[in-house]
């Protein structure tokens, strides 16, 4: 048998999730270049072993004693290829193997060990996720140097003869890992504590190694605050007396105290900014991670200009990794935490508004072209993007509609899927919707860098989505252009209500011919309309004017006067009455058409929905105070509200109303009249048929109105 060229080493314990996505990455790679697999089971319970045993060339037990270094030992113990490549079985290989198997062709490779990078991922394992944490993990060595594993945990290779390990990093080999994705929290506290563990007795056998503290910092920082920012300034003072390795791994020692310094708010975070970049000014830790935390930091103090600084240091940063301008073996040191997409994207949604608010929004501008909408993963950074575009274009006369369209046609690709798209969507949507309020509207009037209304950022959105069709509707005045937008929606429920206002408001027919709806819908529409400022009452008012015969137009007119009535304050009495009145004449008309005759009258009209019996009772109290009876007129409304106590408001109105005007009205003859009616009603409790008798007489009922006022008599209050 030909000797391997790889050995591959493995340990394992209960890894069913995930041990067979690995042995099916390896397989390309052994089949195209010599390779044994050499696994150690370290306690499987599982039926992980039984996957192993369809893969492994060499499989055997090794129990547990709390030692990494062990039991990779144990593996390296029985291999017998020329390179030893260590793989954990959360991990898998990437496609690209070429500088594998190149390197399985060379005479002769001038260095024992080789570096791969290696991707955690920070969401559920897919090689196409852009959320994770890269660094260079020394997985290759020389089998002949006899190199051994040191360390209980995150254990290492010492080369025996010089102590240090001279590595050939590979640029395009890959190792994907997602184990920490699919831990629960109880297993996540389990393992940091098994770390913690072993990490703690190794820094009690050796209290001045970098390395172990800064491995403390990186298990600890977010759970334990107080722990983590002692351990960062432990790894800062050995880093000031220069304790071994202090050189290699002071870039990563600064971001772990910055990154600590962020999340605990520690007081010395800008010294250490400041520290990290005098000292190690071109590390890749420093230019992205460090630069990361300090725009993080300077944000939360909103201090744009500085936010602006660190930003623009991060974003070159994030070029200079991915054009490989960076010295590869820095990335042996530790982890980058901030380099992926994921967290560019986040920086990049909230760059925009520090340019704004310092007065530059030119370069907000520029920065757009950048923004891609279609990766966001994360609906705050679509909700800061949508609201920064609508400013943009509120603040600065520049042309914006085309980035808002660029903006859409991102968030809508179905990246990863059409859920996710949806989402977003959904987010831009209601984000975007209160810009048309006139709320808005009014608050942006006021503002002193008022140029032109934000809502206009959708004008190039007409025909792909209803913020659009609204911004058209908002720039028009023609009643039949209007319709003719009108007749392009689709969800009612989505197009700002302030454009249905608008369109009304300027006589646009509606419901426009052609496009019937629902009955349901007329009612969530005007419904929609109902707030105090509101035009609705007007509107009421005006279709009570118009012609009722048309089916459609009735049904939204009593839509419209239903929700008027629900939402009028009732604090204007001249419009209030014709509210009133409109009202009452528009259920005159709906109600014999809608319902069967023998539905109309005392007997049957409980069976009426609430409103409607209230609007049958108005009708009829209108009727008899236009023929003078305004005691008929009383009577009817207390019925009226006996029959829908949602109507309180409105007859308390009505009944101050009458009264107001038939004070105006009264002669001295009829006060004295009532004057004395209220003497002797009040000679007598209120059940005494006296009482009922004297409410009868011709003499009571020309004074009724104004003995019983609005809050309809002594003796027959408003139900409760």
């Amino acid at each position: 048998m030909k000797k391997p060229f790889y050995s591959i080493g493995i340990i394992f314990k209960n890894e069913i999730r995930c041990l067979e996505r690995c042995m099916k990455s390896l397989q390309p790679l052994r089949e195209a270049v010599p390779c044994e697999l050499v696994m150690a089971d370290t306690g499987s319970t599982d039926g992980s072993r039984e996957v192993a045993e369809k893969y492994a060339d060499i499989l055997f037990d090794f129990p547990w004693i709390d030692d990494f270094a062990a039991a990779r030992n144990a593996v390296m113990d029985r291999c017998s290829g020329r390179w030893y490549l260590s793989i954990d079985a959360d991990e898998w290989l990437a496609e690209d193997i070429a500088e594998l198997t190149g390197l399985a062709r060379l005479k002769k490779i001038p260095k024992d060990y080789i570096g791969v990078k290696i991707r955690n991922y920070r969401s559920p394992a897919l090689e196409k996720s852009d959320n994770y944490l890269d660094f260079l993990g020394i997985r290759m060595a020389r089998l002949s140097t006899g190199v051994r594993y040191e360390g209980c945990i995150h254990e290492t290779w010492r080369d025996p003869k010089t102590g240090i390990l001279d590595v050939i990093p590979l640029g395009n080999t890959w190792l994907y890992h997602d184990g920490y994705v699919y831990e629960n929290t109880a297993l996540q506290a389990a393992k940091r504590e098994r770390n913690m563990t072993l990490l703690r007795k190794k820094l009690e056998e050796d209290p001045e190694n970098l390395k172990t503290l800064t491995e403390c910092v990186d298990s600890t920082k977010n759970e334990d605050k107080d722990a983590s920012a002692e351990y960062a300034k432990r790894s800062l003072e050995g880093l000031d007396k220069k304790w071994k390795s202090w050189d290699r791994l002071g870039a990563v020692i600064y971001r772990n105290a910055v990154s600590v310094a962020t999340l605990n708010e520690l007081p010395e975070i800008e010294e250490w900014i400041s520290q990290a970049f005098e000292r190690f000014p071109d590390a890749i830790f420093t230019t992205v991670d460090v630069a990361y935390y300090a725009f993080v930091h300077y944000w939360d103090k909103k201090d744009y200009r500085q936010v602006i600084h660190w930003g623009t240091v991060y974003l070159k940063g994030v070029d200079n990794y991915r054009a490989g301008k960076y010295l590869a073996s820095d990335l042996a040191r530790g982890v980058l935490e901030n380099v992926s997409p994921f967290g560019e994207r986040k920086l990049l949604a909230m760059l925009p508004q520090a340019y704004l608010e310092i007065g530059e929004p030119e370069k907000a501008y520029a920065l757009f072209n950048r923004i891609q909408g279609q990766e966001m993963d994360d609906l705050k950074q679509v909700e800061l993007c949508t609201l920064e575009l609508i400013r943009l274009h509120r603040t600065a006369m520049l042309d914006t509609p085309p980035l808002m369209a660029a903006f859409w046609e991102q968030v809508n690709q179905p990246l990863p899927d059409e859920k996710m798209a949806e989402r977003r969507r959904e987010m831009l949507l209601r984000t975007a919707t209160p810009a048309f309020s006139a709320k808005y509207h009014s608050e942006e009037l006021g503002r002193d860098d008022f140029l032109r209304h934000g809502r206009g950022v959708f004008s190039a959105l007409e025909g792909r989505c209803s913020l659009g069709t609204a911004a058209a509707i908002l720039e028009t005045n023609d009643p039949e252009e209007l319709e003719k937008l009108l007749r392009t929606v689709e969800n009612w429920d989505e197009l700002p209500i302030a454009a249905v206002e608008h369109a009304l408001l300027e006589g646009a027919p509606f419901p426009v011919l052609g496009k019937p709806m629902k009955i349901e819908e007329m009612d969530e529409l005007a419904g929609r309309m109902g707030r105090k400022d509101g035009p609705l009452a007007g509107l009421a008012i005006l279709a009570a004017g118009n012609g009722l015969e048309d089916w459609q137009s009735l049904a939204w007119f009593r839509a419209l006067a239903l929700a008027a009535v629900k939402s009028c304050d009732w604090t204007d009495g001249q419009q209030g009455m014709a509210l009133c009145r409109a009202f009452a004449k528009i259920e005159g008309a709906f109600l014999p058409k809608y319902y069967a005759d023998d539905l109309l009258c005392d007997e049957n009209i409980h069976l009426l929905p609430p409103m409607h019996r209230f609007g049958w009772y108005c009708g009829k109290a209108f009727w008899a105070l236009d023929a003078g009876d305004s005691a008929t007129y009383v009577r009817l409304l207390r019925q009226g509200l006996e029959s829908c106590t949602e109507a309180k408001l409105i007859v308390e109105f009505l009944l101050k109303q009458l009264e107001e005007s038939q004070k105006i009205q009264a002669t001295p003859e009829l006060l004295a009249l009532a004057e004395q009616v209220r003497i002797l009603l009040a000679a007598y409790p209120a059940d005494d048929p006296a009482v009922e008798a004297l409410k009868q007489s011709a003499a009571y009922q020309k004074v009724a109105h104004l003995i019983e006022g609005p809050e309809l008599g002594i003796h027959g209050g408003l139900p409760q």
